[in-house]
């Protein structure tokens, strides 16, 4: 039985987290790429991440339904904080697999990192999936992009997914995000921080639009970030380092055929989904009963990464735009 390294990321990675990381880890420069970690990643080491998030239901119906032992993987996990370990581990031979907001994976490529999406993660459908809310207290004045002028908005991290699509949909809803002031404030203390006036206004991820929202009813959602960038995109997905896939091509397709069962399961057994989702990130069922989930499908459109392409170069998160691609594995599902 084969054994894979699997590391997960939560949702935001900016490029100076990720340099800064990487620089820890001794990955100073793409050609370092190139020392004998190769070599630590052909080794089959088993060291697991995952993140507590419902974005990963078919990962862990998967794990619960033996798929990936059905496909010859021992996959065992291991909690990780998040994304500032996922990005370096994968460059350092410690996992395989990595979980990422797409545009963490864009700024890696961009750094001439060697990453590849093997496996679609999750994908933001307007109305139906959306999963990014802007909020502000319930109690608050503002109504309307056009009000945020001079206010003080948080993001989890700044210069990440969420700060780009929060810029993005306060212009496109007549605001200026030029004119806002934003600050780092992590997703579970932006409901405090709007009760207390900390701040006026955040863009957070599920759970924390539902329940601030509807089960605590100390929120109010003004918008959806990505429904506004386009009908849908893909906000997260599966990726590998190219040289390890070359090395593991079975391997990969084992992971990949494991996980389109998981997404399978979780679309034909919805209810069964909501449990194992309980199960692995400690959410309550009713939260689940009343939160938005992203979609699962198995194939990676290029056309669901090019919006939030757009979107993080026009908001400097990457310094170019390059064809989609270029960071699709030719083992994905397309």
């Amino acid at each position: 039985m084969k054994k894979m390294n699997v590391g997960i990321d939560l949702r935001a990675l900016s490029r100076r987290e990720f340099l800064g990381t990487a620089l820890k880890g001794g990955i100073a420069t793409a050609g370092a790429l190139m020392l004998p970690w190769d070599l630590a990643l052909a080794e089959e080491k088993l060291n697991v991440g995952t993140m507590k998030i419902g974005d990963l239901s078919p990962f862990f119906l998967a794990l619960e339904r033996g798929f990936f032992k059905d496909s010859g993987l021992d996959i065992n996990i291991t909690a990780m904080v998040g994304g500032a370990a996922i990005a370096p581990a994968l460059a350092s031979g410690a996992l395989n697999v990595g979980w990422s907001n797409v545009v963490s994976v864009y700024q890696a490529h961009l750094e001439r990192f060697d990453y590849r999406f093997v496996a679609n993660g999750a994908i933001n459908k307007r109305a139906t999936n959306d999963v990014f809310g802007f909020q502000v207290a319930e109690d608050s004045p503002i109504k309307s992009a056009k009000d945020l002028n001079g206010k003080t908005i948080a993001s989890n991290t700044l210069n990440n997914i969420i700060h780009a699509s929060g810029q993005h949909w306060i212009d496109n809803n007549g605001g200026d995000s030029s004119k806002v002031k934003w600050v780092e404030v992590p997703f579970p203390q932006m409901e405090p921080a709007l009760v207390q006036k900390h701040i006026d206004a955040c863009v957070a991820v599920e759970p924390f639009v539902t329940v601030p929202s509807k089960v605590n009813k100390k929120t109010r959602v003004l918008g959806y970030p990505l429904g506004a960038i386009a009908p849908r995109l893909l906000i997260a997905s599966y990726f590998c380092r190219e040289v390890w896939i070359q090395k593991n091509v079975d391997a990969v397709k084992g992971f990949i055929t494991a996980l389109n069962r998981g997404i399978d399961t979780h679309n034909a057994n919805p209810e069964e989904a909501k449990v194992t989702i309980a199960k692995h990130t400690g959410l309550k069922p009713e939260f689940l009963k009343l939160m938005a989930l992203p979609a699962f499908e198995k194939k990676i459109l290029e056309s669901d990464l090019q919006p939030m392409i757009d979107v993080a170069f026009k908001y400097k998160l990457i310094n170019k735009k390059f064809p989609p691609g270029e960071v699709i594995s030719k083992l994905a599902p397309v």
